[in-house]
């Protein structure tokens, strides 16, 4: 198996054991802290929480991106630290999350956790020399860390196995489970360089794991025992194979020679059968060649005779062929000679014809020409009557137009007039429902789509807004000096607030950018200033 599925196979196989332990490192939590006053949680409770939920979900990338937002914030935080490399675990990116821990053991000696993970990612690659003295350095660090002590006995286990395994020069790998060691989900000590207290008797936890470990290391040795004493039978069986073999090849060549012997009498009685056949088959082949002979000359002298009558006949022919071409000749010229004569006469009516139409084209053409003129000089005067028209009517029409415009244009200002005189009136319906207190009418007359301060959403906005005007004795609000532009169904006004309350009195340039929605004017945006 490759180191990187050796490595993998580890780690799932140590997963399973998270949930078996999840009980027991809760319990220890809450003891240290009952005992000491250590903090369950950071100062950062809910980044720690919503990085929890990610990594329980198994959102493993996205844990490890937020958890590196929080430590550019918090670099020295141990906990954040110690979490990254649980994350790069759970990853399978072994090398980096080694990285991590190992940095944890430089600026936090005194934590037993991150040499207990050390140890447990040096493990599943089959590094356990290292896994050993990481787990040395976690026992000195809390000598009754109980994880810490169950981890080493597997490790001792483990490499006891493979110098036994050694000895007997059997493949370490063959058929040997790999140590399930408990990957550490939290520090539970003093993250500033504490301790973790001594939670049971020292000397009794040493021998608890080296009990372990010698246990381990005796139910190895049966079952190395096991395998040595397979492989002797299968190295017996192997010979019996093989002298049971020999005594087949040594029956099958005798009956091999037997076999040859008959086999060359049967050839030589079919070589001596073959021979008589041959001779029978070469006397057959003579005669045979001596008839294809004689029906050959035969049949050469019939060939000479029925060439010579062929010749004389296409000598003949060639005569006849020859007159008959001759006279077809003489048809021909005749004919050619009446198609010359025919075709001189036709280009003679053909040549008196053209000249007959090119006159009465010429004639034609003069006429066509004249009753142009006409038409040209009628059609001038009809396009001059034309244009002389359409300019009295682009006249008229440009007249209407202009007055329509100026009607649209005078009832847009007195619409826009009017819009201004209900936005005015909206501004100070507005400012007389904030001065009554009366903040179901003063909301209403923001639009729907009101553009909040710092983002909040239209509900804290509006329960804020009810809080500080409900909180006043009396409230006071006037609006004086107002503007208002209107461009389309937006509105805005510029105007001067005197706001006087039992607390406090401020007197402001202030904008409104008003909406029109429906046939009211609500207030979509509130800028200081005008």
């Amino acid at each position: 198996m490759a180191p990187e599925s050796q490595e993998q196979t580890s780690i799932h196989g140590l997963r399973g054991l998270i949930s078996k332990t999840a009980h027991k490192t809760a319990v220890l939590s809450s003891l240290v802290a009952a005992l000491f006053g250590v903090p369950a949680t950071l100062a950062h409770a809910s980044e720690m929480s919503d990085i929890n939920k990610l990594m329980r979900a198994g959102q493993y990338a996205d844990a490890l991106t937020k958890t590196d937002a929080v430590l550019a914030k918090h670099p020295r935080d141990a906990q954040l630290r110690f979490t990254k490399g649980l994350i790069l675990a759970e990853q399978n990116r072994s090398a980096e999350a080694i990285a991590v821990f190992s940095k944890l053991t430089e600026d936090f000696p005194d934590l037993p956790e991150p040499y207990n993970n050390l140890a447990v990612l040096y493990a599943a690659d089959g590094q356990y020399d290292k896994a050993r003295a990481a787990l040395d350095m976690a026992m000195r660090t809390n000598p009754t860390y109980a994880t810490a002590l169950e981890n080493l006995g597997d490790v001792y286990a483990k490499l006891a196995s493979q110098a036994y395994d050694k000895a007997l020069q059997i493949d370490p790998g063959a058929n040997v489970p790999q140590p399930k060691l408990t990957l550490l989900r939290s520090l539970n000590g003093n993250t500033t360089g504490g301790t973790v207290p001594r939670l049971a008797s020292a000397a009794s936890a040493q021998r608890d794991a080296k009990a372990k470990a010698e246990a381990a290391a005796a139910e190895q040795q049966e079952r190395n025992r096991a395998l040595a004493a397979e492989k002797l039978a299968q190295q017996a069986a192997a010979d019996k194979a093989e002298a049971e073999k020999t005594a087949i090849s040594k029956a099958t060549s005798e009956k091999e020679k037997a076999a040859a012997d008959k086999a060359a009498a049967e050839k030589a009685a079919a070589d001596k059968a073959a021979a008589d056949k041959a001779a029978a088959d070469k006397a057959t082949a003579e005669k045979a060649a001596a008839d294809r002979a004689a029906a050959d000359r035969a049949k050469a002298e019939k060939a000479r005779a029925e060439q010579l009558a062929a010749e004389q006949a296409r000598a003949q022919k060639a005569a006849a062929d020859k007159a008959a071409a001759e006279q077809k000749q003489k048809e021909l010229q005749a004919q050619k000679d009446k198609e010359q004569a025919d075709k001189l006469a036709r280009e003679q009516a053909a040549r008196a014809e053209k000249d007959k139409a090119a006159q009465a084209a010429a004639e034609k053409a003069q006429a066509d020409k004249l009753a142009a003129a006409e038409k040209a000089k009628a059609e001038k005067l009809a396009a001059a009557e034309k244009a002389k028209a359409e300019k009295l009517a682009a006249a008229e029409k440009a007249k209407a137009d202009k007055a329509r415009a100026d009607k649209e244009k005078a009832k847009a200002e007195a619409s826009a007039e009017q819009d201004k005189v209900v936005v005015l009136a909206a501004l100070n319906g507005w400012a007389k429902a904030w001065s009554d207190k009366d903040v179901r009418s003063y909301l209403g007359h923001y639009a729907s789509d009101f553009e909040t301060p710092r983002g909040a959403s239209r509900k804290e906005w509006a329960e804020e807004r009810r809080a500080r005007i409900e909180d006043k004795g009396r409230i006071s609000v006037k609006v004086s000096n107002a503007t208002v532009s209107i461009n389309g169904n937006i509105a805005t006004v510029r105007y001067r607030q005197i706001y006087n309350s039992d607390r406090l009195t401020v007197d402001s340039r202030k904008t409104l950018i008003f909406v029109k929605q429906g046939n009211r004017w609500l207030i979509k945006q509130e800028r200081s200033g005008g």
